[in-house]
Formats: C-alpha cells, sequence, structure tokens
C-alpha cells in the first residue's frame, strides 16, 4: 500500500549528545530547507525525539535514542505516513528496521555508505559505537541493549545490499564475502557507474521491501568533508541524485534515513545543498512510482 505522507524525524543527537559533531547534521539540513522541499511533493508532519540527558554515558544515551526513533517509526508507518529521518548516526538505521519488523517481516536494507558498519566491541579499533550500527541491526554485536530495542529483530546480513563501500577493514571484507553480501564498490583508481552497477544488482537481487539508509560519507571527500572519516573513490553529486532517483524503481522503499553529516567541516553548505537535492528527488520519484500517494487536506 502507498503511503500518503511524510513524518521528518529529527533526531540531532551524536551518541546521545544533542547538536554535537554529526548531531548538527539534521538541523542544518532543515535550515537549508529540505522540509520545504519535501512538503511541496506531498503532506509533511514532524516528529522529533527528547533530549536523552537523563541516560547513562555515551552506549545509554545511542540506545535510548534508537528506542525513541524505533516508537517514532511505527507511530508513523501506522500512520500510513512515510518516515523520512535525519539523523546524527548511522543506528538511527537500527531504529528503522525495528520500527518496520512488525509491518515488513521481510526487510531488505540499501546501505548507502563509504564503511560497512559491521564492526563489533570485539574488532573494532577506535570504539566509535556508530561504526556497529549495522552489525547490531544484523544481531552480531549488543545482543542484550539491542532486545530492549521496541521491535528489534536482527535483519540476515544477506538483505543488506551495499553501495559506495571503500573504507573497508580486510578482516571485514571477509566477512561480507563469506555472507554472500552484494556491494557496488567504490574505487580510486576507475570510474564507477553507481547507479548502472546498483540497479543491475537490486534488479537480480529483488529485495521488495527496502529501508535506505543514506551516509553523506558515501560522498566523495571532493565535495567536502562530510565527516570526520572522508575517502576519496565515491559518489559524485550526479551519483548521488541518479542513485536516490533509480532505487524508488527497483524496490518499494519504507523509509529513508540521512545521516553522518558533520556541517561545520569544510563544505558544509555544499554537501547540504546536495542532501536537499537528493531527499527531494528520492521522494518525487516515490511519488511516480507509485510508492507515496499525495492525500493533501481541504
Amino acid at each position: 500500500m502507498a503511503y500518503s505522507s511524510i513524518t521528518i524525524i529529527s533526531v540531532p543527537y551524536h551518541v546521545g549528545m544533542y547538536g554535537e559533531r554529526v548531531g548538527e547534521g539534521p538541523l542544518r539540513l532543515l535550515r537549508h530547507g529540505l522540509d520545504q522541499q519535501v512538503a511541496k511533493i506531498a503532506p509533511t508532519h514532524y516528529s522529533d525525539i527528547s533530549h536523552v540527558d537523563d541516560f547513562e554515558g555515551e552506549i545509554g544515551k545511542t540506545f535510548e535514542v534508537i528506542r525513541r526513533v524505533s516508537k517514532a517509526v511505527s507511530q508513523a508507518v501506522a500512520a500510513n505516513s512515510f518516515p523520512l529521518i535525519l539523523a546524527g548516526n548511522c543506528n538511527a538505521s537500527v531504529a528503522a528496521a525495528a520500527g518496520l519488523s512488525s509491518s515488513h517481516p521481510d526487510l531488505g536494507v540499501i546501505w548507502l555508505d563509504a564503511h560497512d558498519d559491521l564492526e563489533t566491541p570485539s574488532t573494532h579499533e577506535n570504539g566509535y559505537l556508530d561504526g556497529m550500527a549495522a552489525s547490531i541491526m544484523t544481531g552480531s554485536s549488543w545482543h542484550k541493549l539491542a532486545s530492549t530495542v521496541p521491535g528489534h529483530v536482527p535483519l540476515a546480513l544477506k538483505n543488506v545490499v551495499y553501495g559506495g563501500l571503500r573504507v573497508v577493514a580486510s578482516d571485514q571484507q571477509r566477512v561480507i564475502q563469506e555472507a554472500g553480501v552484494d556491494a557496488v564498490w567504490g574505487s580510486t583508481t576507475k570510474m564507477v557507474d553507481f547507479e548502472a552497477e546498483l540497479c543491475a544488482l537490486l534488479q537480480r537481487r529483488k529485495l521488495g521491501s527496502a529501508h535506505v539508509h543514506l551516509d553523506l560519507d558515501v560522498l566523495d571527500e571532493s565535495l567536502g568533508r562530510v565527516n570526520e572519516y572522508p575517502s576519496a573513490g565515491g559518489f559524485l553529486a550526479e551519483d548521488l541524485k541518479k542513485v536516490m532517483a533509480m532505487i524508488p524503481t527497483q524496490v518499494q522503499p519504507t523509509s529513508l534515513v540521512i545521516c553522518g553529516f558533520n556541517p561545520r567541516l569544510e563544505g558544509g553548505n555544499t554537501i547540504a545543498r546536495l542532501a536537499v537535492q537528493a531527499a527531494r528527488c528520492f521522494v518525487s520519484n516515490l511519488e511516480k512510482n507509485g510508492h507515496l500517494v499525495p492525500k493533501f487536506g481541504n
């Protein structure tokens, strides 16, 4: 069934801290008019995640954010409204998958990111909690805390399709290969047609319903420093636009997370403009492909 509206879920947190580093990303995207662009296409509602200062440490705060976003996603879907989640951290996709588990039990995930986010506490070296988002989502780490997230059911890793990967440790590459995970890899030595390769992959996989995860560090570092982990070999501006337009032609998108953007770094306004354009393009193509049938009030 097609969605009839959009719900923008604003999650301006970095490991539970409001407006810090990538936590400022959602605020900058809204200041650049992302919500106004979306509202031109469909009725747009808002859901804000309140502060989590009373919870313990980065880990406790992070998981409380995940719990709250999961509930917000479930509520949006129950109202037949497409969840568009503007988040600091990639862990918002853990929440999205949990919030969708009842309505979409066979959920696929399209993960657009320079990193696989499959690290665990046993394999991670720099302590960056958000580098473990996909491993939480697929049931490979933080099992006890993940079980406190409403709706959390581990996804099979083979249900995840990656686009733009390029900063992946050799042991993680083996995990991806051994699990039979499909990926379109970025490259610094050759031009990659991300749209064509990802389209062919999705045509073969036939995911059906799929959550879309857009970590803006999938963009090539030549466009600006999206966050503290920029890298070469990623999406150029036209790649991003083409990929976001193509995805609704190949799957039934259930939700979208846009995350991983620290606007205080070099090129922040450029990245914000590209993200707003990508969101508008994506939502427009939701409508064109029948996944969104706007119902404006009188």
